[in-house]
């Protein structure tokens, strides 16, 4: 039996009554679980189930197959976000690009407070362009693939402001070395600064940012180069995200 806290990253229909639920667990990493009856509206594990929700969850079950709910108790439903378009949209990404770098049964406390942490920000109404920002910098960590923003990329040294910034050579270039890549990426002094912050920040401490939207859409640019060129990860919740910055919706 396994008794932890989780959040809901995904649920899928199985049968009539029953769901498939992905959980980011605190103690125990991602878990795959059969939830019996989740579909009945009177079934206690109705609620704990729905998309973003974080709860107490008590498992059963063994070895390597799915393991299967027998309770499962509400702490924090997030409705809010469930009933707000935007808040849906990138809380939705923040779910699938977790379940989508993170092993099975891979425990991470980080992770989950990081996650949890992101659910409470969103939901408190922080600018959320900047938080999934945050999030994907941070998750490069998870990953493997983070960056070294402390050094050029080319010479390895130290430096505190970058010029360019290279997607093939995976990191910033310094002044000397601005043309090791003619394909490197000419950056505003703010999106290197940004990107170096965003690295170290709690998200649990964040207060208001203020960032030109210039800086956030060269931000994302850079971002989203260096997510295609070093995971190859094609999420539906990214296409929906950038079709609603696209359209203003």
């Amino acid at each position: 039996m396994y008794k932890t806290e989780a959040i809901v990253l995904r649920g899928i229909d199985y049968g009539e009554t029953n769901k498939i639920v992905t959980l980011l667990t605190r103690d125990f990493g991602k878990l795959s679980v059969m939830a019996g009856g989740a579909k009945k509206p009177q079934s206690r594990l109705t609620a704990a189930s729905q998309p973003f929700t974080h709860g107490h969850w008590i498992l059963y079950g063994g070895g390597k197959g799915m393991l299967r709910a027998s309770q499962a108790e509400v702490i924090e439903s997030f409705r809010s976000i469930r009933e707000d378009l935007y808040k849906t949209a990138y809380t939705a990404y923040v779910m699938e690009l977790t379940e989508r770098f993170v092993e099975e049964r891979e425990p991470s406390q980080g992770l989950f407070f990081l996650v949890l942490n992101m659910l409470h920000q969103i939901a408190a109404g922080k600018d959320a362009e900047i938080l999934i920002r945050i999030f994907e910098i941070k998750m490069l960590r998870v990953a493997g693939i983070e960056p070294d923003l402390l050094h050029c990329t080319h010479c390895r040294k130290e430096i505190s402001l970058a010029v360019r910034f290279s997607i093939r050579l995976a990191g910033p270039l310094c002044e000397s070395c601005h043309d090791a890549d003619p394909q490197a990426i000419w950056m505003k002094p703010a999106v290197f600064k940004l990107m170096r912050l965003f690295q170290m920040i709690d998200i649990s401490r964040i207060g208001t940012i203020s960032v030109q939207d210039e800086v956030k859409r060269q931000l994302a640019s850079v971002i989203r180069q260096y997510y295609d060129e070093y995971t190859g990860v094609t999420l539906k919740s990214r296409h929906f995200l950038e079709q609603m910055d696209r359209y203003k919706l």
